[in-house]
């Protein structure tokens, strides 16, 4: 870094400061001159202050009952008194610059200028008003000098049937501030003989104090200079030694004080940078441990993913394999809670789902699977992570879906054309989380399906996140959604679904994972 050339800054700082000494001193001077203006300045802010509450209390008061009569007349289409008791208090009141009722459209319902009724606003000010969709107080500059205005729109049955806007002169208050401040000149010119002598006086004692503190500042903010140049150039360990509890000593240890936090910032960052990059990569292996989303096509059904973790990883999971004898082997869990550690419990089931598939075989079974995830789950987790999981091995020769379940919820099957109540039917079984205990045991089950049924295999994060205003989603939209879809196919009705519940949720974070499997059967196979 190239060093900067040119005066010491004890040499800066004493002329400098004998300036700001001279000034100080005239200055002095000056404020004393001007004691007498700084009463009258007091006062005429508090006369205004005073006046404008008091104009905003009768504004604010005086636009709601307003707003209530110009409503009652509005409703009514009482529009003939309306344009009688609007100019009654424009003209009732010399205070009162103008007031008007507008319609939603901006046309003037009545004005307490007669002339301007059924004419459209066409000033910046009443536009602006007019656009405005809460009450407004505000001052503004009118035509005729400095106004106090207040706008209050007209709502009906949350429907916007008009606007009022009430103007105040502000005309008394300047006229009152302008009195003053001739007052205040006057009490200037008697001051400032008495001030003369005094100031030339200050002008020499304050420069041989200028002179004394500028000698006596500038040696530690060198040093302070000095060791900041240190940190710039990368030595982070100097620090400052404080010798004064004055200012520049506070200085020195905040100095410090920022020093150490920069030092534990950079380490942190460091730290937080490379956890981010392994997260990273965590969520990369992940995504591999899940099909792609493209649609998966079957002689006897076509089925669609998807996966959408709360965090970098997540505890959902889903599966789906081509058995050697033709049947299909679809599978999805969800592990306790989400994250890394959760993600790594996936990581298990698919493992364990992977050998116990590649040694099974066509002899496979959805018992036999759950029970030996269990025992993986079991010894990897110690009981401190647990995992619902679905098992079901659809069968196209028969057409038959058989399944075991581990803690999961219900998968559905939609019977497009089913009498009202049959059309949506769940897979219930009922079993141990994997994990829960060591040596559970799986019931299995089987039911027969029918071309053109629909299969929604899901995890608990669909019905149970939430919207802004802290409701879930439920079985019950969830479901609707899955009706409104049945016609389509596994891709397009998943993005569908997943569209509904995206409008529902709108921009808040999701709380958990979500993770759903579409599948139809074919009508041809």
């Amino acid at each position: 870094m190239e060093k900067r050339r040119g005066a010491s800054i004890s040499v800066k700082m004493i002329a400098t400061s004998t300036l700001l000494i001279l000034v100080i001193v005239a200055l002095f001077g000056t404020l004393n001159v001007v004691n007498t203006g700084r009463v009258f300045d007091e006062a005429a802010l508090r006369s205004r202050d005073a006046f404008v509450q008091s104009l905003q209390r009768r504004g604010q008061a005086q636009a709601k009952d307003l707003v209530q009569a110009s409503k009652t007349a509005i409703l009514g289409n009482d529009f003939k008194t309306l344009q009688e008791f609007v100019p009654e208090i424009g003209n009732g009141d010399p205070e009162v610059a103008y007031v008007f009722v507008a319609d939603e459209t901006g046309q003037v319902m009545a004005h307490s200028n007669t002339n301007l009724n059924g004419k459209p606003i066409t000033d910046a000010t009443g536009k602006e008003l007019l656009a405005a969709k809460t009450e407004v107080t505000k001052e503004v500059q009118g035509s005729t000098g400095k106004q106090y205005v207040f706008s209050r729109p007209i709502v009906q049955d949350s429907l916007r049937k008009g606007t009022v806007v009430l103007a105040y002169s502000l005309q008394l208050l300047e006229s009152s501030l302008q009195k003053m401040v001739a007052e205040k000149e006057a009490a200037f010119q008697s001051a400032w003989i008495r001030t003369a002598l005094i100031g030339l006086f200050f002008v020499l004692v304050g420069t041989a104090l200028a002179i004394f503190q500028g000698l006596r500042i500038s040696r530690p903010l060198k040093m302070l200079a000095w060791r900041a140049d240190q940190i710039a150039r990368g030595d982070l360990e100097t620090r400052v030694e404080i010798s004064s509890n004055d200012e520049i000593g506070m200085l020195g240890e905040n100095f410090n004080y920022m020093a150490d936090r920069l030092l534990i910032l950079m380490r942190e960052t460091a730290e937080k940078a490379t956890l981010e990059k392994e997260l990273e990569v965590a969520r990369t292996i992940q995504e591999t441990l899940v099909p792609p989303t493209d649609l998966m096509v079957r002689p006897f059904l076509n089925l669609a993913g998807y996966f959408m973790p709360a965090t970098v990883c997540g505890g959902d999971w889903w599966t789906v394999h081509d058995m050697p004898d033709g049947r299909v082997l679809v599978v999805i869990g969800d592990v306790t809670g989400h994250g890394v550690p959760s993600a790594m419990i996936t990581a298990a089931a698919k493992a364990a789902c992977d050998v116990v598939r590649a040694t099974e075989g066509s002899a496979l079974t959805v018992t036999r699977l759950l029970e030996v995830m269990n025992h993986a789950i079991f010894e990897s987790a110690k009981r401190k992570f647990v995992m619902t999981c679905f098992a079901s091995i659809i069968d196209p020769k028969v057409r038959t879906i058989t399944y075991a379940n581990a803690g999961h919820n219900f998968p559905y099957l939609f019977r497009p054309g089913a009498p009202d109540g049959t059309d949506f039917q769940v897979l219930m079984s009922r079993g141990n989380r994997l994990g829960d205990l060591e040596d559970s045991a799986y019931a299995e089950k089987v039911h027969q399906l029918m071309p053109n049924d629909v299969l929604v295999w899901y995890t608990d994060g669909i019905v149970e996140c939430e919207n802004d205003r802290g409701e879930e989603y439920g079985e019950k939209r969830f479901r609707a959604a899955i009706r409104r879809a049945s016609d389509l196919d596994p891709v397009a009705m998943r993005e569908s679904v997943v569209g509904a519940a995206g409008q529902f949720f709108g921009d808040r974070a999701r709380k958990d994972d979500i993770t759903m499997v579409f599948a139809r059967v074919n009508t041809g196979a």
